[in-house]
Protein backbone atom coordinates (compact mmCIF):
# COMPACT_ATOMS: atom_id res chain seq x y z
CA UNK A 1 0.00 0.00 0.00
CA UNK A 2 1.43 3.38 -0.91
CA UNK A 3 1.72 6.31 1.48
CA UNK A 4 -1.44 8.09 0.22
CA UNK A 5 -3.50 4.91 0.61
CA UNK A 6 -2.20 4.36 4.15
CA UNK A 7 -3.04 7.95 5.05
CA UNK A 8 -6.55 7.57 3.60
CA UNK A 9 -7.19 4.34 5.54
CA UNK A 10 -5.90 5.93 8.75
CA UNK A 11 -8.17 8.97 8.31
CA UNK A 12 -11.13 6.71 7.50
CA UNK A 13 -10.58 4.68 10.68
CA UNK A 14 -10.21 7.83 12.81
CA UNK A 15 -13.37 9.29 11.24
CA UNK A 16 -15.38 6.14 11.96
CA UNK A 17 -14.13 5.94 15.55
CA UNK A 18 -14.96 9.58 16.24
CA UNK A 19 -18.50 9.10 14.91
CA UNK A 20 -19.00 6.16 17.27
CA UNK A 21 -17.73 8.17 20.24
CA UNK A 22 -19.98 11.18 19.60
CA UNK A 23 -22.92 11.43 21.94
CA UNK A 24 -26.43 11.98 20.65
CA UNK A 25 -27.84 15.42 21.46
CA UNK A 26 -30.72 15.12 23.91
CA UNK A 27 -30.89 18.73 25.08
CA UNK A 28 -34.44 20.06 25.09
CA UNK A 29 -37.93 19.25 26.27
CA UNK A 30 -39.15 15.68 26.78
CA UNK A 31 -42.32 13.96 27.96
CA UNK A 32 -43.46 10.50 29.02
CA UNK A 33 -46.44 8.77 30.61
CA UNK A 34 -46.67 5.72 32.86
CA UNK A 35 -49.32 4.29 35.19
CA UNK A 36 -51.49 7.40 34.90
CA UNK A 37 -48.58 9.74 35.63
CA UNK A 38 -47.31 12.40 33.24
CA UNK A 39 -43.65 13.41 33.11
CA UNK A 40 -42.31 16.60 31.57
CA UNK A 41 -38.56 17.16 31.56
CA UNK A 42 -36.01 19.68 30.39
CA UNK A 43 -32.54 18.31 29.69
CA UNK A 44 -29.29 20.19 29.24
CA UNK A 45 -26.20 18.66 27.71
CA UNK A 46 -22.54 19.62 27.85
CA UNK A 47 -20.59 17.03 25.87
CA UNK A 48 -21.31 13.71 27.53
CA UNK A 49 -22.69 15.25 30.73
CA UNK A 50 -26.43 15.74 31.07
CA UNK A 51 -28.51 17.43 33.74
CA UNK A 52 -32.00 18.73 34.08
CA UNK A 53 -35.27 18.72 35.87
CA UNK A 54 -38.25 16.42 35.53
CA UNK A 55 -41.76 17.23 36.73
CA UNK A 56 -44.00 14.32 37.65
CA UNK A 57 -47.76 14.94 37.62
CA UNK A 58 -49.75 12.20 39.35
CA UNK A 59 -53.28 11.24 38.19
CA UNK A 60 -54.90 13.85 40.46
CA UNK A 61 -52.54 16.63 39.38
CA UNK A 62 -49.99 16.83 42.21
CA UNK A 63 -46.60 17.93 40.92
CA UNK A 64 -43.25 16.57 42.13
CA UNK A 65 -39.92 18.02 40.99
CA UNK A 66 -36.87 15.81 40.38
CA UNK A 67 -33.44 17.20 39.47
CA UNK A 68 -31.15 14.75 37.70
CA UNK A 69 -27.56 14.38 36.50
CA UNK A 70 -26.05 11.79 34.23
CA UNK A 71 -24.11 10.92 31.13
CA UNK A 72 -24.67 10.07 27.51
CA UNK A 73 -22.19 7.99 25.56
CA UNK A 74 -23.11 7.38 21.95
CA UNK A 75 -26.80 6.50 22.24
CA UNK A 76 -26.61 5.19 25.83
CA UNK A 77 -28.18 7.41 28.49
CA UNK A 78 -27.84 7.15 32.26
CA UNK A 79 -29.33 9.62 34.71
CA UNK A 80 -30.00 9.62 38.43
CA UNK A 81 -31.62 11.58 41.21
CA UNK A 82 -29.74 11.90 44.51
CA UNK A 83 -32.46 9.83 46.26
CA UNK A 84 -31.43 6.74 44.31
CA UNK A 85 -33.88 6.74 41.38
CA UNK A 86 -32.00 5.80 38.17
CA UNK A 87 -32.84 5.79 34.48
CA UNK A 88 -30.86 3.71 32.00
CA UNK A 89 -31.83 3.85 28.35
CA UNK A 90 -30.93 4.27 24.73
CA UNK A 91 -31.71 6.92 22.12
CA UNK A 92 -33.65 4.85 19.59
CA UNK A 93 -34.48 7.69 17.19
CA UNK A 94 -34.00 11.45 17.02
CA UNK A 95 -37.12 11.95 19.12
CA UNK A 96 -37.33 8.89 21.37
CA UNK A 97 -35.42 7.43 24.30
CA UNK A 98 -36.40 4.00 25.63
CA UNK A 99 -35.22 2.51 28.88
CA UNK A 100 -35.90 1.45 32.44
CA UNK A 101 -36.59 3.72 35.39
CA UNK A 102 -35.48 1.93 38.55
CA UNK A 103 -36.85 3.50 41.72
CA UNK A 104 -34.89 3.65 44.95
CA UNK A 105 -37.06 0.82 46.33
CA UNK A 106 -36.32 -1.50 43.40
CA UNK A 107 -39.33 -1.07 41.11
CA UNK A 108 -38.36 -1.30 37.43
CA UNK A 109 -40.61 0.70 35.11
CA UNK A 110 -40.19 0.52 31.30
CA UNK A 111 -40.29 4.06 29.98
CA UNK A 112 -40.46 5.62 26.52
CA UNK A 113 -39.58 9.31 26.52
CA UNK A 114 -40.49 11.53 23.57
CA UNK A 115 -39.00 14.81 22.44
CA UNK A 116 -41.29 17.83 22.48
CA UNK A 117 -40.16 20.20 19.73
Amino acid sequence: MNRVSKCFVFLLIIGCCSQIALAANIAGNWQAAFMGNQVKAVAEQNGQKISGVAYLYDPIGHKTTWHFNGTISGDNVQAAHHSGHRFTGKVVSSGKISGILETNNGFRIPLDIYSVR
